[in-house]
């Protein structure tokens, strides 16, 4: 957004929609910021256009062009490019076959955001579509131990997948405010998906030993195609009383159907060398469909306890979901024969029905939530005390095999909550809170039916599980001193599970297959810990940060169906200096990280891994418009898998010039990567296993862009935009694809 044309900014966190309207709090917060327009810019067009063109072909291009009248607004936003800039995202998570978010991207979209009505806000209509299109390409190297009390066998693997995917979505919202106490609000929404995948992967087992013997040689392949589409919509009513201030009621209801097809071909090839150096082959094809609708009600009363200006309320809510849902899962075989001379024969020209690896699930979920509470609203703090109670139902019945159905059960659950925010002052405030969460397993998790695509990896639910129930606190501190520019953050979380879902593996030693289910365990918890401290310095050209992220969390998991608990810690502290002269600014920012995990079972793998370096940034404005950018990352680790330790130095640069009159038009040469050391690491560590994994990446290139701003201010009328729907600009920024300040487009403002 142009700065001149911004009057006020606002940041504040807020209430969900829903608790707002309600005044139930469901203990969703956001944080928003509230953009006030200066007065003679409300009728005006304004945005920016970027276009770059780089070595290998690189190239990226985003546009950002908004119109405001009045109190209406019209904003379109553009993002192409093949270097890792994601407009929107894919919406592939409903596929069973999906490519991730690691690799190199390609990507494309488009979208309209508008919020037009009344200028008193008594009737408003907004919303936003959005087309996007992604090319991934991912490429896996992992090296897995597995945490066994007698040994450490190691799977290798080296995988590629390839996911394309086109997406269609838009949200819209109606609001009617009929009079001061009287409020409708109707939200639709639709998405179209469409998910292409192609995947590989090739693994080795080697058994835990000393000698580590070769134990599997798999090779997997599989392609898949699918389709989906859903669409929904909420109604919410808002009624206060007039002649009892402080009671209201409110009514929501919500629908929503969604329609998932997907076609799944795949291929294994498995050598077991300690079984005569047998051969096992599987070619299949997997005709998944699954389908289903969701209606949902919420009702809540606020009642105020004697005098309103005691500001003391009952609040009583009810809310239920109903959800049913059908899952077909067919499976076919091409027959396979084994000569006893060569290789096994694949017949292509026929199918055969395999049911037992097959499901045609019809699964009925129904979950209340029942809550009362109280609630003392005061000058320096705001307190809501209550009880939830969360009955659940769940039922699945198999059309192909009854003995597979799933009997009707019922769970309930009891749990306090709590909400408590108290204000020192205007700029001081701390807030407790507490809640529990019912979480019901899914389907993939209860249906006995062995999923087979790969038969190294089989995985079979396990009807018997119960709903997960998770206590959650979350403290906040925040202290922002407005004349010296010191801000003091911290923000302490912890969560206790009951009933945890966790994978259950048993490990073969002569094929190095597994065999996974699931089971429900006590004894999970994590916690967190965040701070940041910001100040400047004397005349504020020189300021210091600093921040600490540290967690500790404990998880209960299987190894080989032995019990093992496993403890991570994790620190993560950084601290800035920044200096900042009229033509310059200089960033130093080191930093280092622990990981330190510890497992009851086999002490032999408890790992320290270590991850420092820093970073440094520089960018001088010259009075000409020259502009030179650079920065300069040092990173390296150790305590990961042989082979996965990396050192590397990350530098990237740019130099520009802004010229025509306001310096709207900037010409840029960016180099990423110069020294080209670019890679991607990541340790996962788990109850059952230690998984070191590296991925291919963007590596040097060199881009020429060239940017344009461009704005009409028109005189409008004496009120100021403060639209309900994000105001100017809602939909994002201009620099839709990210970039350090100085990078096209002017100086930022100063602070």
């Amino acid at each position: 957004l142009p700065v001149d044309m911004i009057e006020k900014l606002q940041v504040i966190d807020r209430k969900s929609d829903l608790a707002r309207l309600t005044g139930v709090d469901d203990g969703e917060e956001e944080t928003v910021i509230n953009l006030t327009v200066k007065k003679d810019m409300k009728n005006s067009y304004y945005g920016v256009v970027n276009a770059g063109y780089g070595t290998d072909d690189r190239y990226a291009g985003n546009f950002y062009i908004n119109r405001l009248w009045n109190d209406n607004q019209f904003t379109f936003i553009g993002n192409f490019n093949n270097v890792n800039q994601l407009g929107f995202t894919d919406g592939g998570g409903q596929f069973m076959n999906f490519g991730g978010g690691n690799g190199i991207t390609t990507s494309q979209s488009l979208g309209v955001n508008f919020n037009v009505g009344k200028s008193d806000e008594t009737f408003r209509v907004g919303g936003n579509v959005d087309y996007s299109h992604t090319d991934r390409d991912t490429r896996t190297r992992r090296n897995r131990q597995y945490l066994f009390p007698d040994s450490t066998p190691f799977n290798e693997s080296a995988s590629s997948t390839r996911n394309k995917g086109h997406n269609i979505r838009g949200n819209f919202r109606i609001k009617w405010e009929k009079d001061t106490l009287t409020t409708f609000e109707f939200r639709p929404r639709f998405s179209l998906n469409y998910n292409r995948y192609l995947s590989g992967d090739s693994s080795l087992t080697l058994a835990g030993d000393a000698n580590r013997s070769k134990v599997t040689r798999s090779l997997n392949s599989g392609s898949s195609k699918g389709t989906s589409y859903s669409a929904g919509g909420d109604i919410w009513f808002n009624r206060k009383s007039g002649s009892h201030p402080g009671r209201s009621f409110s009514l929501s209801l919500n629908y929503n159907l969604s329609n998932t097809t997907e076609d799944y071909d795949s291929y294994s090839f498995n050598r077991f060398f300690l079984l005569n150096d047998s051969i096992d082959l599987y070619d299949q094809y997997t005709d998944n469909h699954t389908w289903s609708n969701r209606v949902g009600l919420r009702a809540t009363w606020t009642e105020p306890l004697g005098n309103i200006k005691n500001a003391r309320f009952l609040i009583f809510s009810y809310n239920l979901n109903y959800r049913w849902n059908n899952a077909d899962k067919l499976v076919y075989d091409h027959p396979v024969t084994y000569p006893e001379v060569g290789d096994p024969i694949i017949d292509y020209d026929n199918l055969v029905f395999n049911d037992s690896l097959s499901s045609r699930f019809r699964n009925d979920f129904f979950t209340q939530r029942i809550q009362i509470g109280f609630r003392q609203v005061r000058s320096t703090y705001n307190m809501e005390v209550g009880l939830t109670l969360t009955p659940s139902m769940s039922r699945s019945d198999d059309l192909i095999n009854s003995e597979r159905n799933i009997p009707t059960r019922w769970v309930w659950n009891l749990a306090p909550y709590m909400r408590y925010r108290h204000k020192f002052t205007k700029s001081r405030t701390l807030n407790v809170d507490y809640r529990g969460n019912t979480s019901e397993p899914s389907m993939q998790q209860l249906q006995p039916v062995a999923d087979k695509s790969n038969p190294l990896r089989i995985v079979i639910g396990n009807p018997d599980l119960k709903p997960a129930f998770t206590h959650n606190i979350r403290i906040r501190f925040n202290d922002f001193n407005m004349e010296a520019q010191r801000s003091i953050m911290a923000m302490l979380n912890f969560s206790m599970r009951q009933n945890s879902i966790v994978s259950k593996t048993t490990f073969s030693p002569e094929t190095g297959g597994q065999v996974t289910t699931y089971t429900n365990v006590n004894g999970n918890w994590s916690s967190s810990l965040f701070s940041m401290l910001s100040l400047p310095f004397r005349n504020k050209n020189w300021q210091f940060n600093a921040n600490m992220h540290a967690s500790y969390d404990q998880n209960i998991g299987f190894n080989n169906g032995l019990r093992n608990r496993s403890n991570t810690l994790n620190l993560r502290p950084s601290i800035a200096l920044a200096f900042r002269p009229e033509a310059w600014e200089f960033e130093l920012r080191p930093y280092y990280g622990l990981q330190n995990t510890r497992n009851t079972l086999q002490s032999a793998v408890n790992r320290n891994v270590h991850n420092y370096g820093g970073s440094f940034y520089a960018v001088w404005y010259a009075p000409f418009g020259l502009v030179i950018n650079s920065d300069l990352t040092f990173s390296t680790t150790s305590g990961y898998s042989a082979g996965y330790d990396q050192k590397q130095w990350m530098w990237n640069a740019s130099i520009s010039y802004q010229f025509l009159k306001g310096r709207e038009a900037t010409v840029m040469l960016r180099g990423y990567d110069l020294l080209q050391q670019r890679k991607n690491i990541s340790r996962s560590v788990t109850a059952n296993y230690i998984d070191d994994s590296s991925y291919n990446s963007l590596t040097r290139y060199f881009m020429l862009s060239f940017s344009y701003r461009f704005n009409t201010f028109g005189k409008g009328s004496k009120n100021s935009n403060r639209g309900e729907f994000g105001g100017p600009g809602g939909f994002g920024g201009p620099g839709h694809g990210g970039g350090r300040p100085g990078g096209g487009g002017g100086r930022p403002p100063r602070r």
